[in-house]
């Protein structure tokens, strides 16, 4: 018997844009340069996953189009008024079925990163890398549990990932394809007002989906989605946990559904990354 290819994780399809597509901040010749909205230093506000069916395969081949969705304004806080674009690609199959949607929501501030507002404590930053250098898998120690074995309330417990290091930051942006040196160029960071580097969100959502994958039967997920709290910084001791926030059967066709709730926090609580997933066990 001839095993099936892998499943790709939650959080994979976020590399099309980065590694061959095209992005509201890397229009790359497209559309989407007509836009008539300054880019320059955008933020990832949010980022969104739903599978219309079991998640794709190695080896799949999917056809993509991506549209700007829908752009509003609201009040922020410390930047000032803030603008958002929500960019929408579909995935589809060789028969044109929808496979996957992703949602990715760019936000951009009215007040300058060093502008008065945004004066922030920056980390005593002393990383500590492992001999060899490669990296670990801190969700490794947990047991698989079944949709029988879960409860409401029920978590596989926080887990503490250390501070985050600039070598982490490149490992998940070569991963992915994302390449703004805002992430790993001290100079450039400041140039464009930031005190220093700063840590991705989509990183650390990615983080929070594979906690669930290996806690849960990752080929269940149908639904994840992220939303992105605070910037980050190098040195932040980072944890990820995550809860049980629903478990049913749905009436219309019985299939064994939970839903969860995951959350990232830097230094023993401060939000990073809020998360909600999605799972479908079947009949």
């Amino acid at each position: 018997m001839i095993a099936p290819l892998p499943l790709i994780p939650a959080s994979f399809l976020i590399t099309a844009a980065y590694s061959w597509g095209y992005s509201l901040e890397r229009p790359r010749g497209t559309v989407f340069e007509q836009i008539d909205h300054d880019l320059s230093v955008p933020l990832h506000a949010e980022e969104s996953f739903r599978f219309h069916g079991a998640l794709p395969r190695a080896g799949d081949r999917l056809h993509c189009r991506a549209s700007l969705e829908n752009v509003w304004r609201k009040q922020g806080g410390r930047g000032g008024d803030l603008t958002f674009l929500t960019m929408l690609t579909e995935f589809r199959n060789l028969a044109g079925e929808l496979v996957a949607e992703e949602r990715s929501t760019t936000v951009t501030t009215e007040n300058a990163p060093d502008a008065g507002d945004w004066s922030v404590a920056i980390p005593d930053y002393r990383p500590d890398y492992p001999e060899n250098l490669d990296p670990v898998d801190y969700f490794a120690q947990l047991e698989r549990s079944s949709w029988e074995q879960v409860e409401v309330g029920m978590s596989c417990g926080r887990v503490d990932t250390g501070p985050l290091r600039t070598g982490d930051i490149v490992r998940f942006q070569s991963v992915v394809g994302e390449d703004n040196p805002l992430h790993y160029d001290l100079v450039w960071a400041r140039s464009m007002g930031y005190p220093n580097v700063f840590g991705l969100g989509s990183h650390q959502a990615s983080q929070l989906a594979a906690m669930a994958a290996h806690w849960l039967d990752p080929a269940a997920v149908r639904f994840f989605k992220a939303r992105f709290r605070n910037v980050f910084w190098p040195g932040e001791a980072l944890a990820h946990d995550l809860v049980v926030t629903d478990k049913y059967r749905d009436d219309s066709n019985g299939r064994r559904m939970l839903e969860l709730t995951l959350n990232c926090t830097r230094n023993g609580g401060d939000p990073v990354v809020d998360a909600w997933m999605t799972l479908d066990f079947g009949k």
